[in-house]
């Protein structure tokens, strides 16, 4: 199947065949929003071996949206389906009836330092969907973001049973990196003592980031394990996140 990535902050068009996921960008976020009480500024912080980062304040700074679908519990098959990733004639294939849909936020860091990547991920059927062209997209009367405790979804873009966050900071994940075709590298034990916990969505009066789309205030604390494609891990302490979302998840303007 045919999937794209499209960044607004490179603008540059990346098409591949191996997987079926499908994603695109929507308007990057504005770095100053007027709530009825103060101005809010887009805020990660967190700790790696006693380092702290931060991300870009001056200039403003630079964000990036992105969401996709993905197949759910993909289990290996002769043949391709609607959501597969293939290798030669070999395939893993998920369920015909349900989709994954992930909605990412990802912040520029301060001193050259790179980017970090946020992914919160739910599976649904798709009878429970709003499809917009190609893509099946949370409903716009179910909250995508819930307050609370999240899981770490280890098997983020392989077989997608799990539901949740994932994070990437350069080529460290929170995820496996291994193909489907191998053996997990990374499993929920390797996320023992993590936690990602949303300690509050606001409403934002008067700003739209989407054209239609009702906009809130995220915040979040974290804390992870992060690992290279050999397992090598990093430990994130002392996260947090504040940024704002579009309500129901991101997603192209369905307003005219």
């Amino acid at each position: 199947m045919k999937s794209f990535y499209a960044f607004l902050l490179l603008a540059v068009v990346l098409f591949t065949v191996s997987s079926c996921k499908k994603s695109s960008p929507v308007t990057p976020q504005k770095p100053n929003v007027d709530t009825q009480e103060h101005v809010v500024n887009d805020s990660v912080s967190f700790t790696i071996n006693g380092k702290r980062y931060t991300n870009l304040l001056n200039p403003p700074s630079f964000t990036l949206n992105e969401f996709g679908n993905r197949g759910t519990n993909l289990k290996p098959s002769n043949t391709p389906g609607d959501w597969y990733i293939g290798r030669g004639n070999t395939y893993w294939v998920g369920n015909a009836d349900s989709v994954q849909y992930y909605s990412a936020y990802t912040a520029v860091l301060q001193n050259n330092e790179g980017v970090i990547k946020f992914s919160f991920i739910k599976n649904n059927s798709r009878a429970n969907m709003l499809k917009l062209g190609s893509f099946y997209l949370p409903k716009m009367n179910e909250d995508f973001y819930t307050l609370g405790k999240n899981k770490y979804a280890t098997d983020f873009e392989r077989e997608g049973k799990e539901q949740g966050i994932a994070i990437s900071f350069g080529d460290l994940k929170s995820n496996t990196q291994a193909e489907i075709f191998d053996k997990p590298t990374i499993t929920a034990e390797d996320q023992t003592g993590s936690t990602f916990k949303i300690l509050k969505i606001e409403d934002v009066k008067g700003v739209e980031l989407l054209r239609g789309m009702p906009s809130v205030i995220i915040e979040a604390s974290f804390e992870a394990n992060l690992f290279d494609k050999d397992k090598n891990p990093i430990k994130i302490t002392n996260g947090f996140l504040r940024f704002t979302a579009i309500k129901y998840g991101n997603r192209w303007s369905i307003s005219n």
